[in-house]
C-alpha cells in the first residue's frame, strides 16, 4: 500500500487551496492506494470519510488532524475526538491524550520554522517524524534521519498537499495492507514501511 499521511482540504484549511474531492482523485491518479486527511485544527466528519471512502473504494481515505502547538505542528492519525481541534493544547498533554487512545502521533515538517525544535520529543517521544515532505528545509533531512536514529523512532515522508499537483511527489510504501485503522498505526510504529521521495526510496530507520 502506498500512502499520504498528510493531505489537506480547501473545506477545513484556510491554506487548502483543492478540496477533498480533487485531493481523492489526484491522489488515485498519482497511483497511491490511501491518504489522510490532516487539516489545521480541523477532523473531517466521520459521516462525510465514510461517503467519500464508498466512493473511491478500494482507495482508502484516513481521518487525521494536523495540531499546532508551540509553532510547531503535529499529525494526529486515527482518533476522531472533537477535544482534538481545541487551540491550546500543550505537547506532554497531547502526547498521553493520544497514547491513552492508541492513536498515532507524527512531528510535522520539523524545523522549518525554527533552527531547534520547540517541543520535548526527547522525554515525550512520538510515533515517528517526518523527514520528508514539499514544506521540509531541505538542508535538514539529515538532522531529522540522526533524530529519528537517536530516539529509535521511524521517519515518514508525506506530501502536506495543499493542491493537487504536490501528491504522489512523497508517500510511504507498506509491507502489508492493513485491514484497519489500528493494524495501519501499528505497521507505522514498528516502521514497517519504507518512504519514497521523487525518484528515490529511503529506509525508515
Amino acid at each position: 500500500m502506498k500512502i499520504d499521511l498528510h493531505v489537506h482540504t480547501k473545506e477545513r484549511s484556510a491554506c487548502g487551496r483543492s478540496s477533498e474531492v480533487e485531493q481523492v482523485r489526484a491522489a488515485i491518479d498519482a497511483d497511491l492506494d490511501a491518504i489522510a486527511f490532516t487539516d489545521h485544527g480541523r477532523l473531517a466528519p466521520v459521516k462525510r470519510l465514510a461517503k467519500l471512502n464508498e466512493t473511491y473504494a478500494p482507495f482508502r481515505i484516513f481521518n487525521g488532524i494536523e495540531v499546532d502547538i508551540n509553532d510547531e505542528h503535529v499529525l494526529v492519525i486515527g482518533i476522531h475526538d472533537k477535544k482534538l481541534e481545541k487551540v491550546d493544547w500543550h505537547y506532554p498533554e497531547l502526547h498521553a491524550f493520544v497514547r491513552e487512545r492508541g492513536g498515532l502521533l507524527a512531528v510535522a515538517h520539523p524545523f522549518r520554522y525554527h533552527p531547534e525544535l520547540r517541543l520535548d520529543i526527547e522525554h515525550f517521544p512520538p510515533d515517528a517524524i517526518e523527514a520528508y515532505s514539499t514544506n521540509t528545509p531541505l538542508g535538514v533531512a539529515g538532522r531529522i534521519l540522526d533524530l529519528a536514529a537517536r530516539l529509535g523512532i521511524p521517519t515518514v515522508s508525506n506530501s502536506d498537499s495543499h493542491v493537487t499537483h504536490t501528491l504522489g511527489k512523497h508517500y510511504n510504501i507498506l509491507e502489508r495492507t492493513p485491514a484497519s485503522i489500528s493494524e495501519l498505526i501499528e505497521i507505522f510504529r514498528k516502521g514497517q514501511f519504507t518512504t519514497f521521495r521523487g525518484e528515490r526510496q529511503f529506509t525508515t530507520l
